[in-house]
């Protein structure tokens, strides 16, 4: 059964009061926790506030490289349209012709933004 979390305090509270700066020179670091501590805190406070303290874990990014290529200006300027009007990337766009075709492309390599990807 779930317990209902304890009531919230208020957000104007914080607000009235101007916080005090915190004199970082005096802080000292604690005792050493073991992960085994930290872990059952976690749940603990996540089992008070009703919430998940998981991380969730993503799959590892494929190392990517850099491809260059020419082409006519005519089909570049066209490129950058068609991508501003999907807004997806030019990589985007390649890949998913490159897989039209026939070559080997990863759906998790698919991605209309790169940066919502990942680092390499």
């Amino acid at each position: 059964m779930a317990v209902k979390p304890e009531a919230l305090p208020s957000v104007d509270d914080d607000l009235t009061v101007a916080p005090a700066r915190p004199i970082l020179k005096g802080l000292r670091s604690r005792r050493n926790i073991s992960d085994e501590e930290v872990h059952a805190n976690s749940r603990a406070m996540g089992e008070q506030w009703g919430v998940s303290t998981q991380i969730p874990v993503s799959s590892p990014a494929t190392r990517l490289e850099s491809l260059r290529i020419d082409v006519p200006d005519y089909l570049a300027r066209e490129l950058r349209v068609r991508c501003a009007e999907q807004k997806v990337t030019n990589a985007y766009l390649v890949m998913k012709a490159l897989a039209k075709e026939g070559f080997h492309i990863e759906e998790k390599d698919l991605v209309t933004d790169r940066y919502k990807r990942g680092k390499r």
